[in-house]
């Protein structure tokens, strides 16, 4: 034998021991008598010097090379399969050597064709067989070591792998991780590095191979990959190559995952363990370094980490259900409809503001022109920056839709859910750590095409929270260019304009002046809707620093949604708001002005004090209703619908005409509880529902309930809504539940969030005994006094993504004990609370004043 392999066997029988647990040398790592300290073993060129110090002394070495040899004569291991891998764990453990296993992981798992022909399926075995066999005509020639099978191609799913008989062998391999881990690094550590290098020569070559994409679904069925031992480097070293393929393999890579893998739950957590623990890494970077300003997004293989989760998400949705191509088709061309009314409203504008233009060129020009308009007319804003054409490319270019995604022709929200949950691919701990306020500026002051990585990219990952943020800042991103682009007109123009988008109204008509304000200064002139939105209060006092704008939010939606405009009614069992089928015809104009208050609200963070079912937020986001939203918005109805479903005529020893009498005449009720009969069918009272037709009653009832019996009411609030968010993020960002959240805020009130989260300001401090008597006191309120107390504080009485504990409250001092009520200034979310002498005359000024708090006066 010669000096090297020596050399290297007193190496490997120091680092992984003969596997014999009553081995007696003391040179051997396997012994309870091994001499030396293990931390030797962190120092592989110290462990190298004393193997060949070991070899020129001729110490004992344990491993019988006899047996390996004799053993692996009997065994093929140029490849592993489900008999010959057992067959092998079985040998060592009769042996109680585990080194012919290690050598066998070594040979197969180092070596790229070894592992790409190992667990296949057997027609493709043979058929690879042959091609080796006929090297002169088959694809495969000893110079490429490349396999091409017709039926493997990147556009299809198929694979040569056994995914069945690699989990299970996989599995087996797992259980051996304290025999084996060393070995597997090793291994992959040198597969890894060599194919990255294949890679940037044969791309094409390798991925056009039959058997390539096994060797990504063997790794990442290896548990190793969440080790810490494995994650800084063979784990990142795989993550970089699989995310570097082209578009096309990492597309067949994601269907054959979304096709074969029945459980993808093991893969994500292997890849947030990756994701967590890079997280952690930089935390540590920055703790040390304090002057460090670099993003969690620049931290060395979290690209990596968050694109591989990626493909995951999109494996997540091919594997579930997506809509149907006809449910698909309606919603492309209705909001292809509203689009195009968008841009004849906006090319109205855009022509009456060229006539203007026009216009006041020629007043400028005439020596008795004179620059009197006042901001807030029409004729000023008249003359605002034309706004660009909806087919326009935005100013900033949207980084939420990907190559990869269009290969897969992916739209999320056409999969109401996945496999899993969506929120199992959020990493809580990773977005607690992300700025997205940094993130978002770093993302705007580029190309996007020069972005190396940003979390923006990766909506499916970031927290609700962090997107309500994101949207924020983009909202307010937009209106500060507003400003800026006003400011610069104003010094160089005697036309002024305004800012801000103000509103003045009067309580007493407040639907009627919200209504001329919006029309006005909205709807005709879209961009006036992206300036920062203030309400003036006809003869009260107080700059509109936010609690005005929640004030009026509230009010308008008690007044426009109660009952005595008809334009709503509220189901009983759900207690939800719902669009009054026969509402009168001439209320385009107030439905319009709803819309477009839900996105002002949703513009400028203000929840709205509304409750409607989750299918009129999907319906925002272009989606029809379907029989599934039925659910959550007509409980009683859909459990009809579902009995009449899975009704077995068979069993129930009659049909479904008898059971339930039904016809395609369908009766809905409106706000005044009269009915009103609709024919799902033409002549639909004479057609009954029977057991081969039923289907498609309930779809057809589906639609009418939801859609079209609605129609003439939801199109203009629809377009109402786009009017204000037609432009910005919401629909790549957020799904529909998160829309609910943003427009709505939460129904759960935790006041222990409140109060740990809570701020002391004048003299008070947490320890302060009126401060302790007052959370007694909140804390023993009912729902309903706590839904007052929030919207006497913070002007609405929901509770935000996140918790109330994102509320900030601010507690202040405001003077000694007195006989006024305490105060607050809902803007700051901070409450004036006197030092009162007792408990009781807290609890009672309290309660006065949250019962009767209306007007800025109290506010």
């Amino acid at each position: 034998m010669s000096a090297g392999k020596i050399i290297h066997r007193y190496f490997h029988q120091l680092i992984h021991g003969c596997g014999n647990n009553q081995c007696s040398n003391i040179y051997c790592q396997s012994s309870s008598l091994f001499k030396y300290d293990k931390t030797i073993l962190n120092d592989r060129n110290e462990v190298a010097a004393e193997a060949i110090r070991l070899s020129l002394e001729h110490v004992p070495l344990c491993v019988d090379e006899n047996i390996i040899k004799e053993y692996e004569e009997k065994m093929e291991i140029n490849k592993l399969t489900e008999n010959n891998l057992q067959e092998l764990i079985n040998h060592c453990k009769k042996i109680d050597n585990w080194n012919l296993l290690n050598k066998s992981i070594e040979d197969i798992f180092s070596n790229r064709l070894n592992l790409l022909n190992s667990f296949l399926k057997e027609d493709f075995s043979n058929n690879i067989s042959i091609n080796k066999e006929f090297s002169s005509t088959a694809s495969a020639t000893p110079k490429s070591f490349f396999i091409h099978d017709p039926r493997i191609t990147l556009d299809n799913d198929e694979i040569t792998l056994d995914i069945d008989v690699m989990k299970r062998s996989i599995k087996l391999l797992n259980s051996y991780e304290d025999q084996i881990s060393l070995t597997i690094h090793k291994s992959l550590n040198l597969l890894l590095n060599t194919l990255q290098y294949e890679l940037k020569s044969k791309q094409y070559e390798l991925e056009t191979d039959a058997n390539f994409f096994n060797l990504f679904i063997i790794i990442f069925e290896l548990s190793y990959l969440s080790d810490p031992f494995f994650l800084f480097d063979i784990t990142r070293l795989f993550y970089s190559i699989l995310t570097n393929l082209s578009i096309d393999a990492q597309a067949k890579f994601v269907r054959i995952l979304s096709k074969y893998t029945k459980n993808l739950n093991d893969y994500i957590s292997h890849v947030q363990q990756y994701i967590t623990l890079h997280t952690l890494r930089w935390c540590n970077h920055v703790q040390i370094e304090s002057d460090n300003d670099e993003l969690l997004s620049s931290e060395p293989g979290m690209k990596e980490g968050v694109s591989v989760l990626r493909l995951l998400f999109y494996a997540n949705l091919l594997s579930s259900q997506r809509d149907s191509l006809e449910v698909i088709e309606t919603e492309r061309k209705n909001y292809e409809k509203m689009e195009n009314e968008l841009v004849k409203r906006r090319q109205r504008y855009n022509d009456d503001a060229s006539d203007n233009d026009e216009q006041h060129e020629n007043e400028r020009k005439s020596p008795s022109s004179e620059s009197t308009s006042e901001p807030s007319t029409p004729s000023a804003t008249t003359t605002t920056t034309k706004r660009k054409s909806i087919n326009e490319v935005d100013e900033i270019e949207s980084p939420y839709e990907n190559l990869l995604q269009i290969k897969l022709g992916l739209k999320p929200n056409e999969y109401r859910h996945g496999q899993h949950p969506f929120d199992i691919f959020v990493n809580e701990y990773a977005n607690e750590k992300i700025d997205i306020r940094k993130e978002y500026l770093n993302f705007i002051q580029q190309p996007t095409s020069s972005i190396q990585f940003s979390f923006i990219f990766y909506p499916f990952f970031l927290s609700t929270i962090n997107k309500i943020a994101l949207l924020n800042i983009e909202s307010k991103a937009r209106m500060y260019l507003q400003r800026r682009s006003i400011f610069v007109h104003n010094i160089f123009s005697s036309i002024r304009l305004n800012p801000f988008f103000k509103i003045h109204v009067r309580r007493n008509h407040l639907i009627e002046d919200a209504l001329i304000s919006l029309e006005y200064q909205g709807i005709e002139h879209p961009d006036e809707l992206k300036k920062q939105f203030f309400v003036e209060f006809e003869g009260e006092q107080g700059h509109d620093e936010g609690g005005l704008s929640k004030e009026f939010f509230q009010l308008i939606t008690e007044q426009i949604f109660s009952p005595e405009y008809g334009m709503f009614m509220t189901n009983e069992e759900t207690r939800c708001l719902w669009f009054n089928p026969s509402a009168a015809e001439d209320l385009d104009r107030e439905y319009t002005l709803i819309g477009m208050l839900l996105g002002l609200a949703i513009y400028n963070s203000i929840i709205l004090d509304i409750k409607f079912p989750p299918v009129l937020y999907r319906k925002l986001m272009g989606k029809i209703g379907t029989f599934e939203d039925l659910e959550t918005s007509h409980p009683t109805i859909y459990r009809s619908l579902k009995s009449l479903l899975t009704f077995n005529e068979e069993n129930e020893g009659m049909t479904i005409e008898d059971a339930f009498s039904l016809t395609f005449q369908v009766a809905i009720a409106d706000a005044m509880g009269s009915r009103l009969l609709f024919d799902l069918k033409e002549n639909g009272e004479i057609i009954p529902v029977t057991n081969v037709n039923r289907e498609e009653f309930v779809r057809l009832y589906s639609d009418l309930l939801l859609n079209k019996s609605i129609e003439k009411q939801f199109d203009p609030f629809f377009h109402g809504f786009l009017l204000v968010t037609h432009d910005s993020s919401l629909r790549k960002l957020f799904r529909p539940d998160e829309i609910e959240l943003l427009v709505a805020g939460s129904q759960v009130l935790d006041f222990n969030q409140l109060a740990s989260a809570a701020a002391y300001d004048g003299g008070y401090t947490k320890d302060s005994p009126t401060i302790k008597n007052f959370w007694s006191i909140l804390m023993t309120f009912t729902d309903e006094q706590k839904r007052k107390f929030l919207r006497f504080t913070t002007g609405s009485d929901r509770a935000p993504i996140g918790g109330l504990a994102r509320l900030k409250l601010i507690i202040s001092r405001n003077g000694p004990d007195a006989d006024r009520l305490p105060t607050a200034h809902t803007c700051f979310n901070a409450l004036l609370l006197p030092d009162y002498s007792s408990i009781e005359k807290l609890q009672e000024k309290l309660s006065i004043a949250i019962d009767n708090a209306a007007g800025f006066g109290l506010r």
